[in-house]
């Protein structure tokens, strides 16, 4: 605490100084500068208002003279002299102008409220209620001339009111009042300016202070480390000893290249004195799989990068073997390097503590989690089972024999690998070439973060998962990562799967604790103390094993608790949060926010659940719902999981067709429970999606946007046939409805009857549509252009495309209006700063373009992505258009889909409406490029089809 003080009163008096320079340097600017020139601006309006009067007053005068000689009567004389007065103008713009008034006040003239001449001005009141024109008789009359302030509207925009300062001089001989006036709020605005580039020259002058005090603190400091260390020198021998003394109800083991050293404990246990213990190696005290190499202190203490819990068993001199656990890590003996064993006996009742996680998820997941050395050679310290065998290899041990960069297949992956550990940077779904144990070559998604502990030891962690062949194309910029969730839940934040904690204070008895659960369906409480602080964790695992042996159902929670709890940031990955409780006997987490407050807790449980929500369960579950409210869960467990890839930056692409594949399956399901209920179909038929839900780019608030073709019939049988299918599409569509699929606002679903027909009359549709575009067929194209078969006939969906692709012919009078129809969806960055901007607005123009293009090239993608690489290897795109439209369009979708996940997490109805006046900097960087590219895409538009678009 000495040394603490000290040092801060060396920092202050060093810092101090400087600090009290910039002050002075502030308030000179801000407190003498800045307000002199506020005065010495507003003394020069005046001067000029007033020099201004002074000639408009001559101009009377002299109109008067010719009066009082006769060469004008005085109704000639004053007429020309409003004439003349009314037309001068001054300032920067010429709007500045003179006006009259009477001594009643009646005006005379005003150049611009020509309302108000020849009006009784008594009652003339401005926006703060101040009689001006009364104010002005009042100030000429007094003194013949003066000043008054008063708002007024700016020259001759009568919705703008501004503070205004006006000179008045009284011509008595006509009982006028001259008077002109100039803004003053544009002075206010200069010394705004003026302020804020003060500020920012304080700051800079703050900034360079701020660095060169850091450095002379910092030099500082290595002087004082140099004298510390030679203190440190004279108390080298008794470091030992001390640490040793830290632990001594437990075995203290501790490696140098002096050999191994024991507390008295330790030393009771394996029957050996300190000087037969110096010579007997580690992997003899200490038996486990893991404890083979390194051969010396030294080199286990440079790979021992973070601190390790192991299993084993503790051989005594007699030969006897002891299970135990060690906790090894690294400490420092003056200079000499050594490692530290903590070891404590395995009890019967540790099982109770260890809850691992259930094997389900190894088994329904294909992402592996490893934990790697940090620094130049990496190697692994720990992996998972799925880890491993994806390597080639049997065993951990095995394994970890190996540098990391052994399993490298492209070297340049490898260099661009390290440089981001280096540089710590956080790696999220990075695609690399790895190789196995016998050299065959896979593809891989990577995610791994460097962690540092409070001690400051550095290792690093994540996962990694395979990719498999057949759904990964590497030249494709379109990769189906869908079915690879996993990874990116791995990188969503621990805010996204924790619960609400439950806290209970500390004397609890546990019996109230069991019922306290039980009430609110979890499996653990937070045992806080008297001041609200968390002293540790007690689950039901815990009460019911103290029961069974006998506890009382009484005792206070706090001594049965597990302590101290393990905490973790709101900030934090789920893959961290998985490392923590995998390697830790606790097996719950609390989610700290601000100052240590609990925010929330994560237990086996969470971890488990946010696996099974996995893709592959998610459909299998729906092929099994019987309900709505059965699909409705599944429908809100998918959101959820979209949102865990939202957060875990997932490529937009890969959360739609998450989206898109989940909602197909719960169609498929809802219309096959509609069909039991109404009875088999009178005949065959295709259940499409249009819009957006065709396009397979759903976000988390679209609107049902569905279709029914039914073969072609005549008489009573298409009668019967629509009944069917129109009621049918009713029922579907209000099952979706109750399921969580908004009804669609235009009625372009299935019940309705325009849109529930034969095919034939789908063709006239599509034929009509191309020959007559106008506003309504443009917006009917949008949505009815974009179909994708769901269920039933594929034959009729195909049929139909096939009659739009080749018998339909597309004229380029359809492509020019179609293209001059995007006209009203031009958008513009300056929009951006004008308050909420409709995102899907910004998106609609691209899509709509895009598929101009796909219908003009005749090309079979269904996406707006699949339809701009289609056009690409068409050579209607070039390479940059193609790289350009593709980072607009996933720009756009992430920035929506985020959004929308931000609303619901929020608890708010997801919207399409964003302020970018309050997002980040780089969001709106990324709308205001996306614009560009659609201004060009719409330039290209016009020139290919011949209109005036832009």
């Amino acid at each position: 605490m000495k040394d603490l003080l000290k040092k801060s009163l060396l920092i202050l008096k060093i810092d101090l100084p400087a600090l009290i320079a910039v002050a002075l340097f502030a308030g000179l600017i801000f407190l003498y500068l800045l307000p002199g020139f506020e005065k010495t601006m507003m003394e020069r309006k005046r001067n000029l208002i007033h020099e201004m009067t002074s000639s408009a007053y001559s101009l009377l005068d002299y109109y008067h003279t010719m009066e009082t000689k006769g060469l004008m009567n005085g109704d000639t004389a004053r007429i020309q002299a409003m004439t003349a007065i009314s037309s001068i103008r001054y300032g920067e713009a010429l709007k500045d102008y003179f006006w009259i008034t009477d001594l009643h006040p009646k005006m005379i003239i005003h150049p611009y409220r020509q309302d108000l001449n020849g009006q009784d001005l008594t009652d003339f009141r401005d926006s703060k209620g101040k009689t001006i024109f009364i104010e002005f008789v009042r100030a000429a009359t007094h003194s013949g001339e003066s000043y008054v302030e008063y708002m007024w509207q700016w020259n001759d925009d009568s919705t703008r009111i501004v503070p205004k300062l006006s000179y008045v001089k009284l011509f008595e001989p006509w009982g006028w009042i001259i008077g002109t006036g100039i803004y003053i709020d544009d002075v206010r605005s200069e010394i705004r300016k003026m302020e804020f580039k003060a500020l920012m020259i304080s700051l800079i002058i703050g900034a360079v202070i701020v660095v060169l005090l850091s450095a002379i603190s910092r030099q500082t400091h290595k002087i004082e480390q140099k004298r510390k260390k030679a203190e440190e020198e004279l108390t080298k021998s008794k470091e030992l000893y001390r640490t040793l003394a830290e632990a001594a109800s437990e075995g203290v083991l501790i490696w140098s290249d002096q050999g191994l050293q024991a507390n008295k404990t330790l030393l009771s246990w394996l029957g050996y004195t300190e000087a037969e213990l110096k010579s007997v190696p580690l992997r003899d005290i200490f038996i486990t799989d893991w404890i083979e190499e390194p051969a010396d202190a030294g080199t286990f203490y440079d790979e021992l990068t973070t601190r390790r819990y192991h299993e084993g068993n503790l051989k005594t001199k007699s030969g006897h073997l002891l299970k135990s656990h060690a906790d090894f890590s690294r400490i420092l003996m003056g200079e000499i390097k050594a490692v530290l064993a903590v070891i404590r006996p395995a009890k019967g009742s540790s099982a109770v503590f260890q809850f691992p996680l259930p094997g389900q998820i190894f088994e329904n997941i294909s992402a592996g989690f490893f934990r790697i050395t940090f620094g130049r050679k990496n190697r692994f310290i720990y992996a998972t089972d799925v880890t491993v065998k994806m390597l080639g290899y049997n065993t951990l041990h095995e394994l970890m024999l190996h540098p990391v960069d052994s399993f490298f297949a492209d070297p340049s992956q490898m260099k661009a690998f390290r440089a981001s550990l280096a540089a710590k940077e956080i790696i999220s779904g990075r695609e690399l070439l790895l190789r196995r144990k016998g050299g065959d070559e896979f593809r891989a998604i990577v995610n791994i973060t460097v962690v540092e502990s409070d001690n400051h030891e550095i290792w690093c962690e994540g996962s990694v998962e395979q990719l498999a062949a057949a759904s990964v194309n590497p030249d494709s910029p379109l990769a189906d990562l869908s079915a690879f969730s996993a990874s990116f839940i791995m990188d969503a934040p621990v805010t996204s799967i924790m619960k609400p904690p439950v806290l209970c204070p500390e004397n609890l008895p546990v019996i109230r604790a069991a019922s306290i659960m039980k009430e609110n369906d979890i499996q653990a409480v937070v045992v806080i103390n008297q001041n609200g602080e968390a002293m540790g964790i007690i689950d039901s695992s815990i009460i019911g094993f103290r029961l069974s042996e006998g506890g009382s159902p009484d005792t206070q929670i706090f001594r049965w608790m597990v302590s101290p709890p393990l905490f973790i940031n709101k900030n934090a990955r789920i893959l961290e949060a998985f490392g923590i409780i995998q390697n830790s006997q606790n097996k719950c987490l609390l989610v700290t926010a601000d100052e240590k407050r609990v925010a929330g807790i994560i237990t086996c449980a969470e971890l488990a659940n946010a696996f099974f929500t996995a893709p592959g369960l998610i459909i299998s579950e729906i092929l099994k719902a019987g309900s709505s409210a059965a699909l409705r869960t599944i429908f809100l467990s998918s959101r959820k999981l979209a949102m865990s890839m939202i957060l875990g930056h997932a490529d937009p692409y890969s959360v739609s067709l998450h989206l898109s594949n989940v909602a197909d399956t719960i169609y498929q399901r809802a219309l096959t429970l509609c069909i039991e209920e109404s009875g088999i179909p009178p005949c065959r038929f295709a259940f499409i999606l249009t819009g957006s839900s065709g396009r397979r780019e759903p976000s988390l608030s679209t609107d049902q946007d569905n279709a029914i073709i039914f073969e072609n019939l005549s008489g009573d049988s298409l009668a019967n046939a629509q009944n069917y299918f129109l009621n049918m599409g009713k029922k579907v569509n209000e099952l979706l409805s109750d399921i969580g699929y908004k009804i669609c606002k235009g009625g372009n679903m299935a019940g309705n009857t325009r849109w529930c027909q034969p095919l034939d009359r789908w063709k006239e549709y599509f034929s009509d549509w191309i020959k007559m575009p106008g506003p309504d067929e443009l917006l009917e194209v949008s949505i009815f252009f974009d179909f994708r078969f769901c269920a039933g006939d594929r034959v009729l969906c195909e049929e139909l495309r096939h009659y739009i692709q080749n018998d339909l012919k597309t004229s380029d009078i359809y492509f020019h209006h179609m293209t001059n129809a995007w006209k009203q969806f031009n958008p513009s960055v300056g929009q951006l700063s004008s308050g909420d901007t409709d995102i899907k607005r910004l998106l609609m123009p691209l899509t709509g373009i895009i598929r101009l293009y796909a219908l003009k090239n005749r090309t079979t993608g269904l996406s707006t992505p699949e339809r701009i690489i289609e056009l690409y290897t068409g050579k209607h795109f070039d390479s940059k258009l193609l790289a350009d439209t593709l980072k607009a369009w996933k720009d756009l979708t992430s920035i929506r889909l985020s959004h929308q996940a931000l609303c619901i997490s929020n608890g708010a109805e997801p919207d399409n409406v964003i302020d970018f006046q309050i997002v980040k900097s780089d969001l709106r960087y990324f709308a205001e490029q996306a614009i560009i590219t659609i201004n060009n895409l719409l330039l290209k538009a016009g020139s290919d089809f011949h209109t005036d678009i832009i």
